[in-house]
């Protein structure tokens, strides 16, 4: 029997899939918990409908991070600091790289920003971690204040 999960069911299948499974099991235990319903032609062609709408979101995001990636991919961005002999006197955080790129026109998380805490002057180069697998590269100048 053809069935569409309601529900993810561990080892059997994941919500919105169609799946064929034996008859008793699934009048027995899935459509008796309400975890399937059975697949007519009007719902599975309702479950592909929703898949291509997904897929299209998906696309589309995709499209949007890899714009952002574009839009600050090599960029400068020039932090001025307290420091002696080379060395700062606090670091530079993931916070104030993002609050520098927010100027530049673009939100990046904070989480995104590959850097550990940087304590000295100098140019550093950044990748930035996006969504998708959309990595961009900008170069974080460091200069005494």
């Amino acid at each position: 029997m053809q069935v569409i999960f309601l529900q993810d069911v561990k080892n059997v299948g994941k919500k919105g899939q169609i799946k064929n499974v034996p008859d008793g099991y699934a009048r027995n235990f899935l459509l008796a918990k309400k975890l399937a319903n059975i697949a007519t032609p009007a719902s599975i062609a309702q479950v592909k409908m929703e898949e291509d709408k997904k897929k299209l979101h998906v696309s589309l995001e995709k499209q949007t991070v890899q714009k952002l990636a574009a839009s600050i991919d090599g960029k400068r961005i020039t932090i001025k600091a307290r420091a002696k002999d080379g060395k700062l006197f606090g670091s530079i955080t993931a916070k104030e790289i993002a609050n520098e790129i927010k100027k530049l026109g673009a939100v990046v998380p904070e989480k995104s920003i590959g850097a550990d805490h940087i304590k000295e002057l100098g140019e550093k180069k950044l990748t930035i971690s996006l969504d998708f697998d959309v990595r961009a590269t900008i170069f974080l100048i460091v200069e005494q204040a």
